[in-house]
């Protein structure tokens, strides 16, 4: 399930002017907290520190934000299963483009209504969170709760004694003298 950011729309401190921003270079600040995640209903997060800095380029047709992300935000070990805090960093770009209605373009291009008042990037950070974090989410090497670790190294030990016999399961005994043809 997607986050419901219904609740963070009513919060001013995410939205950016659109129709009265001048033209020319902006930048705004964001400091992410626990408070961010926690109004997220089904957030993969819960806990995190993250600075989001926002570069915004106002042109006549279109606006460029230019998102910088630093900061650490608590996950669960893929190995041990125990939450650490994991450093992210990330820049992402997202535009904006002035039209008559608003519309999503594409993933990352967005078309608003050029006398829309202001827009609301807090969906664009999370997801931007999100995406910058990796795919394997492990501990430092060395730093996973060892009771974890001495357990699946003894399951590994385990598996090895069970290959390590030489009996070759009946079912594939016939693929043994499979001759491939080589072309």
């Amino acid at each position: 399930m997607q986050p419901d950011f219904r609740q963070m729309e009513n919060k001013n401190e995410f939205r950016i002017p659109v129709s009265g921003l001048a033209l020319g270079n902006h930048t705004y600040r964001f400091e992410i907290k626990d408070d961010f995640f926690a109004g997220l209903e089904y957030s993969e997060i819960q806990q995190g520190n993250v600075t989001v800095r926002l570069d915004v380029e106002r042109e006549e047709t279109m606006m460029t934000l230019k998102f910088g992300i630093k900061g650490e935000v608590r996950v669960q070990c893929d190995r041990c299963a125990d939450e650490f805090d994991l450093p992210i960093e990330d820049e992402r770009v997202f535009f904006i483009k002035l039209g008559d209605e608003n519309a999503e373009e594409s993933e990352d291009v967005a078309v608003v209504s050029a006398d829309q008042a202001d827009f609301d990037v807090s969906s664009l950070i999370y997801e931007f969170i999100i995406l910058a974090i990796p795919m394997h989410r492990v501990h430092p090497e060395g730093k996973c709760n060892p009771e974890i670790m001495a357990l699946l190294l003894s399951d590994q030990n385990n598996e090895e004694d069970i290959d390590d016999s030489n009996e070759i399961d009946p079912r594939w005994a016939a693929l043994k003298d499979l001759k491939l043809n080589d072309k």
